[in-house]
Formats: structure tokens, sequence, C-alpha cells
């Protein structure tokens, strides 16, 4: 092939590249501007139900708030990339439930709304004028993080910035604590009592487990052991799709329930009945937070059980498709600074015995299902983010029209750390899977060491795949890979029409 051939090759797929990201932006526009029409065709004077949600949390709870709510009055329920200024305009009243994600931002599909309104960013922020709302924030975080909150106090700040009246200080609610249920009080406080409903309690409901198998998928590995868990319910069978999430309610070994009702001379075999539930002392103690320090031990013996609040709830990526009828994870074990297994790691891949009951809940992610299973896509992640992965190809696999699907998967060692090799492969040779890359970390020095390392020098195959119209999925470590991979895909795509892709769900991040 001469120089100039070669040349002429470069320009005609720069051109077509060019070409399909303009497409692209078109069709985003459009998307936009369709989202607006319809925003405007709803009754004036409804109450506008807000999230943003990287995990689905917030986006759940908006839609219980909503439920409740639209048994007395009219609701909108929008995402808050959805929300526009005529939206905000036609509101007389709004409650925003918004997680914060990272470091103090705000999640993928609240990102449009801080930099138009709250970042000072925007044209419209300084036309529009908010005094005729009234709202509350509903802010989800983590205290652990230093910016506990702060993108639920820049949109309430942003919010009375331009305008607009709070009817009620933020509302935070701290993930690690799990009280949650504060928040239906707080919505009738707000905007008055329903009149139909029961109990102001928004809940999830309880589904019991059993643990089927455990399977330990890096046998000899350096690094932590990552297992592969099927459980199979014993109540009615629940749905879910590809990037939900299981919400588990952790348990005590039975050993530290034993020593801590010996410790306090209690009686484990003692019977109680807790709402309308009855069982021994110990058993219901295994998933509730046992007092370190000195407790009321009569008001105990009375029945009154507030000093034992539920240990806080531990989330994973589902790791299987609906369709399989068992719910897969995969969770690697973590540890205290004390060298003690982790809550939920421990329970699961340590102390729960095969065939043990246990509780837990399903919360739908609608960020993380793929609208379209005809379009390529790009599967990135590593270790324990497999579980993303391995149920966006387990729920592609039963689709007859899928697209092509590309895999990039990073671990430690290439000899002890290749989970799912027979499974990955089938579903190479079935066709369900066009490509499968494994970047190892402790692999030869002359390869790439991590994931994104490796994306950055396949730039073009990259670029090639995404222009035939390929979504995104990235499954693992935030602040590891998470963040890396997303600095590549700028460099690589733009950051415009990184924006874009977030925007319209065509790129989208599961990651802890």
């Amino acid at each position: 092939m001469t120089e100039y051939q070669r040349l002429a090759i470069a320009l005609v797929c720069t051109l077509i590249w060019l070409l399909w990201v303009a497409v692209l932006i078109a069709r985003h526009r459009r998307e936009i501007h369709s989202a607006r029409r319809q925003q405007q065709s709803h009754a004036a004077g409804a109450v506008l139900v807000a999230y943003a949600s990287q995990s689905g949390t917030a986006a759940a709870l908006a839609r219980q708030s909503a439920e409740y709510l639209r048994q007395s009055q009219a609701v909108t329920v929008l995402p808050l990339s959805q929300v526009s200024a005529q939206t905000l305009q036609t509101a007389s009243r709004a409650l925003f439930v918004v997680s914060t994600y990272g470091e103090g931002e705000a999640p993928d599909n609240g990102q449009r709304f801080a930099r138009t309104y709250l970042n000072g960013a925007g044209g419209e922020v300084t036309a529009l004028d908010l005094s005729h709302l009234s709202y509350s924030v509903v802010a989800l975080g983590d205290s652990t993080y230093a910016r506990f909150c702060a993108f639920g106090q820049l949109l309430f700040d942003g919010m009375a910035r331009l305008g607009a009246r709070a009817l009620e200080p933020l509302h935070k609610i701290d993930s690690a604590s799990g009280d949650a249920s504060r928040t239906a009080s707080a919505i009738s406080a707000w905007f008055g009592p329903s009149p139909t409903a029961k109990s102001n309690r928004l809940s999830k409901p309880t589904i019991w487990w059993r643990l089927a198998e455990r399977t330990l998928l890096n046998p000899g590995s350096p690094g932590a052991p990552l297992f592969e868990l099927t459980l199979r319910a014993v109540n009615d069978w629940p749905k879910w799709r590809a990037g939900d999430v299981f919400v588990l309610q952790p348990r005590h070994e039975r050993n530290v329930v034993a020593n801590w009702l010996a410790q306090h001379r209690l009686d484990a075999s003692e019977w109680i009945a807790v709402d309308g539930r009855g069982q021994t002392l110990q058993a219901w103690l295994r998933d509730r937070v046992l007092p370190t320090a000195e407790f009321d031990r009569e008001k105990l013996l009375r029945g009154d059980f507030s000093e034992f609040p539920l240990l806080p709830a531990r989330e994973y990526s589902v790791a299987s498709s609906g369709e399989e009828k068992a719910l897969k994870l995969i969770v690697r074990q973590q540890f205290n600074a004390g060298g003690d297994l982790g809550l939920g790691s421990g329970w699961l891949t340590e102390y729960c015995e095969t065939g043990e009951l246990f509780a837990g809940s399903l919360r739908e992610n609608s960020n993380c299902h793929t609208s379209d299973h005809s379009r390529p896509l790009l599967l990135i992640g590593a270790g324990s983010g497999l579980a993303g992965l391995r149920a966006q190809l387990a729920e592609r696999a039963g689709q007859s029209n899928a697209g092509a699907v590309w895999l990039v998967f990073g671990e430690r060692c290439p000899d002890t750390d290749r989970p799912l090799t027979r499974e990955l492969d089938t579903w190479l040779r079935q066709g369900s899977l066009s490509r499968c890359d494994r970047v190892f970390s402790r692999g030869d020095e002359t390869q790439h060491r991590y994931v994104q390392e490796f994306l950055a020098a396949q730039g073009e195959e990259l670029c090639l795949f995404v222009s035939r119209g390929a979504d995104i999925y990235v499954c693992g470590n935030r602040t590891g890979m998470g963040e890396a991979v997303h600095r590549v895909l700028n460099q690589l795509l733009g950051e415009h029409l990184v924006e874009v892709l977030l925007e319209s769900g065509r790129y989208r991040r599961d990651l802890y």
C-alpha cells in the first residue's frame, strides 16, 4: 500500500468519525427537545419530583415518594437531566431527591442540571426567576466522605439563589445509618398526608434468600479471595435486570452472638415476638447491632428492642440476568483495620452456610439498564466489577438480534486470576461475546498492566467501535479503575462527546 493510499484511508475514517459524532449530537439534541415538549404537556401546578441517582437509591426513593403524593395530587416524576427551565417555571412545588457521587459531585444524570443552573456556567441561570416555586431537597450521602451530601447542599442553595422558597431545611440521609425510612414523615410534613395511605413508611419488600452455591473463583491468587455466589428466593420469585442492585441485610456469625449473650448473662433460647414473628433471642440478634457499651438490660427483657437497630445494609451489583432464575453475585472478601472480615463480604463468603436463610431486597437501577441490545456494547471492568459485566452478557445472550460485545477486564495474575474462563469461552464460541481482552497488573512487564493503559493503546479501535453506535458500560472500583477509564475516554473521544454519551444513557457507570 502506498503512502497516498494510507493517507486517503485515514482521511476517510476521520470524515466518517466526524459525521458520526455530528449525528450523535444532533440526535441527542432532538431527544432533549422532545423531552422538553413532553414536560410542557404536564398539568400546570403538579408537584415535580426530580431525582439524580447513580446507583438507583435516589431514583427508587423518588418513585416511592411520588406514589405517596399521587394519592392526593398530581405528580410529575423526572430525572434531573430532563428538568428544563420550562419544567421549573410550570411547577409550583418541587421535591428533589438527589445523591452525591464521588467526592461531592453530581450523579451522571444530574451533571447537566448542575452546569446549567447551579454552577453559573449556563446562560439560562441569570434569566431564571423561580420566586413562584416552593421546594424541598432530600440529599442522600455517605457520612464517611468529607463532602457528605455536597451535591444536595449545592442544589438546595442553588434553588434559593434562583428565588425559590425552601419549605424545610435540607434533609440529609446517611446511607451508613439506614435512616431513609424517616423520609415519608418528612414528605407528609411538606406536602400534606395522603388521604389513603395507611402508613408513612416507605420500604422495600423483604425477600428471603437461601444460599445455593458458593465458588472460589481465584484459588492461589495473591489478592483477596473472589467468590461467585448463587442465591435462590424462598418466597415469590422476584424480577430484575442487568444493572440492578442486590441489597443485603448482613448477619453476625453465630459465635459472635452467642458470646455476646453469654457476656451479658442473657438466655439465648428465650422466645420473643417482634412485628408478629416469633423467634429466639439469639436468632433475632443475628442481624442487629450489638451494643459494645452498657445498655438497658431490663428494657430488652420487657420487649423494648429500640437499642438494637438493624445492621447497616450492604449493596452488590447483580451478576445474572432475570431469565437465569438464579441470583448470582461476585464478591471479593474485604477486611477492616483489625484484620476481621467485612460485614457483608464476611457473611456471604465465609459465615453463611449453604442452605441458610437471610434477608435481602432488589433495587432497580435504570441508569444501568441496556435499552437496545442490537447496538454494539463495550464492557469495561476489573476485579469484582465482573459482576455487572457478567449480568450484561447473560442478558444479551438471550437476545436474538444482539450486537457485537467487546469485553476488557482487569485482574492481578495471569496464572491465578481468570474468573469465569469456561463461561466466557462458551459465550465466545456462541458469538454472544465478540472479543475478550484480559489485562493483568502483575503480568508480563512488556504488556499493558491496567485496563486504562490497554484502552489508551487501543484508541483507534475503540473510537471505531464507538462510532458504530456502541454503548459503553463500566463496572468496578470508582477511585482506581473507574476514574482512570473516564479520563482515557475523555482523551480518546473528547469531553463533549463523553458528556453526550453520559446524558443519553449510552455511557453507563456502575462504580463503587
